[in-house]
């Protein structure tokens, strides 16, 4: 039967624009079968895009199981487009005064679908968004309704780059618009190099008006050091393993006390699986910034299921290895800098004579660079190496500044600003440069935002981040030593690479542009509750306005200043202080009683 023209009609009446592009393509893009139950199914790629034994039934469950968290009033936004099964088991169960889109990537896609099977009148019913990622990106956030996003996965592969980019656009458009107050329970680990990563977090939340709880397990360094005196080392992994759990149980009466929107966890912070189930169970919203190359540091494995978003630093296979160990959100978020920490400085004479030289390198003597450095000592440059772990390295003890003693943060910013160029090298366990050369390492980000010119390994998220005008980087060890006299016989081209580093920074890599980007990510899959505070529908005037067809609400809410965040608790406390010797409405003591009833219930411990 010739359903296409008939389908098409239905498209014309709320979409001409698009129906026109459909009628021009030519599609084929879909191989269609019939299912084992009857009605016709697909593939493409060699895999199944609809149930191959009742694609019907297949679209109904995956329907309702999206219906448990689709609220009123929200615009569902359908991510996969396939022969529309999906679609129009949604319509049937959406919610009133919700509303339903669905993007297209390739309208070949989507003539095919219209040419398989007749649709109905529920085509009407759609809103068809399509275009490039940024256009359709502009047409959802158009709509000034809370999104929350449904992917119907076996379509929705085969435009996952696409999907992605919208997203991406989408979050963008989200961090933009942030309006409200959340509370942020940040968990930083007992020591190592995300502690001052967790730091950087935690001004950054509080510089974008969060409230900010910071669990700062450094405070406990000195109990977990010394389980390393015992010298049987099965005894001091499992005290030392025994006292990251008594933190993670700790951690549990912190958020206890005081309850936040969001639990945000840096690398190594010490919570167990258990204690993220246990969260999970009492309906906390958590996530972790995975600051660590994964292949190194696997102990995500254990984790991967417990935490409700996951932001690595890595793309592609990282994400796929982690949502094989099960985990449900994976996004990425690169590395950044704190201009308030790292940026340019004014330095002495004294100062320039101590920490400058032509050429520096300040990290951890890692097996590669051991092989690599010596390479690129030479009478014509002076060299400083600083920094730990440099025992044996007899070729560079010459270099080696302080006898390889650890600097802290002040001293490392003092020698990038006082180096002509410094050396840039990612780790890895090998002798050369990293041969999965893909994140970008905290010190890229740094050295632009002190304004200091940088020669760098190539890494394949680098263009994304710094063009080669704003950082200069190599892929070969052997062009080194060419670029470094290039550049020394350059200052005036080294203070303008510098300088267009340190702006694409402030432009777009500090720790405030990540929590932007990562609460935004969190919000776009959680509109009711991270997203609905960030778009300010918690503050005052917000619900007051809403309140409005209840007087007595509405007055208590307009005891608050419009734009304050309010919560349950804080009506409560309101009443509580303002009800002194006077007999409470009947509305002021329902207030009260939910708010007795939400503190037991949310009680952790």
């Amino acid at each position: 039967m010739d359903y296409f023209n008939h389908n098409l009609e239905g498209l014309q009446r709320t979409c001409p624009a698009l129906a026109a592009a459909v009628k021009d393509t030519s599609g084929g893009v879909l191989m269609l079968k019939e299912s084992r139950e009857g009605s016709v199914s697909a593939m493409c790629g060699g895999q199944w895009v609809h149930s191959a034994y009742d694609p019907c039934k297949e679209a109904k469950v995956w329907a309702e199981a999206q219906l448990r968290e689709w609220q009123a009033g929200e615009l569902a936004v359908v991510l996969g487009v396939g022969l529309l099964y999906h679609v129009e088991a949604l319509v049937a169960v959406k919610p009133a005064g919700s509303r339903l889109a669905v993007v297209i990537p390739d309208v070949s896609f989507l003539k095919d679908a219209l040419r398989a099977r007749p649709m109905g009148a529920w085509l009407n019913a759609v809103e068809w968004i399509w275009g490039t990622a940024p256009e359709m990106a502009e047409q959802l956030i158009s709509h000034s309704a809370a999104l929350r996003v449904f992917t119907y996965a076996p379509a929705a592969r085969l435009h996952a780059e696409v999907h992605r980019e919208l997203e991406e656009w989408l979050r963008r458009s989200v961090a933009k618009r942030q309006g409200g107050q959340l509370h942020v329970a940040v968990v930083g680990p007992i020591y190592g190099g995300s502690l001052p990563i967790a730091k950087y977090v935690v001004t950054a939340l509080e510089a974008l008006g969060h409230r900010v709880s910071w669990i700062d397990h450094s405070l406990h360094r000195a109990s977990y050091d010394a389980f390393g005196a015992y010298r049987d080392m099965r005894h001091r992994q499992a005290m030392q393993s025994r006292f990251a759990e008594v933190l993670s149980l700790s951690t549990i009466t912190h958020l206890s006390e005081d309850p936040p929107d969001l639990v945000l966890a840096i690398a190594q912070a010490p919570l167990t699986l258990a204690v993220l189930e246990h969260l999970r169970k009492k309906k906390f919203l958590t996530a972790m910034w995975f600051v660590e190359n994964y292949r190194h540091l696997t102990y995500w494995q254990q984790l991967a299921a417990g935490y409700d978003y996951w932001f690595v630093i890595q793309q592609a296979e990282c994400h796929e290895a982690f949502k094989r160990a099960g985990a449900r959100s994976v996004g990425y978020l690169p590395m950044a800098a704190d201009p308030a920490v790292h940026r340019p400085l004014t330095l002495t004479d004294a100062e320039r004579t101590e920490y400058g030289a032509d050429l520096s390198f300040v990290g951890a003597g890692y097996p590669n660079r051991r092989v690599l450095l010596p390479r690129w000592l030479s009478k014509d440059w002076s060299f400083k190496l600083w920094g730990n772990e440099w025992e044996g390295a007899a070729d560079l003890a010459p270099v080696l500044q302080r006898s390889g003693a650890r600097i802290d943060t002040e001293a490392c910013m003092k020698v990038f600003n006082a180096s002509a160029i410094n050396l840039n090298l990612h780790s890895c366990g090998g002798e050369a440069l990293d041969p999965q050369a893909d994140f970008v390492n905290p010190r890229t980000f740094e050295l632009a935002a002190c304004g200091a010119f940088q020669l760098t390994d190539e890494r394949a998220l680098l263009p994304d981040l710094f063009t080669e005008e704003e950082i200069v980087r190599f892929r070969r060890t052997e062009d080194v030593p060419a670029l470094i006299r290039m550049w020394l016989d350059d200052p005036s081209g080294r203070r303008t690479v510098a300088e267009a580093a340190r702006q694409r920074v402030l432009r777009q890599h500090t720790y405030g542009h990540r929590m932007k980007e990562l609460l935004a990510a969190i919000g776009l899959r959680q509109p009711d509750r991270i997203g609905a505070i960030l778009r300010g529908d918690r503050n005052a005037g917000a619900l007051a306005v809403r309140a409005e067809s209840a007087p007595e609400f509405s007055a208590m809410l307009r005891r608050f200043p419009l734009g304050q965040r309010v919560e349950l608790k804080d009506v409560a406390a309101d009443i509580r202080a303002n009800g002194v010797g006077r007999a409470l409405e009947r509305e002021e003591l329902l207030i009260l009683l939910l708010d007795s009833y939400r503190a037991e219930t949310r009680d952790l411990v």
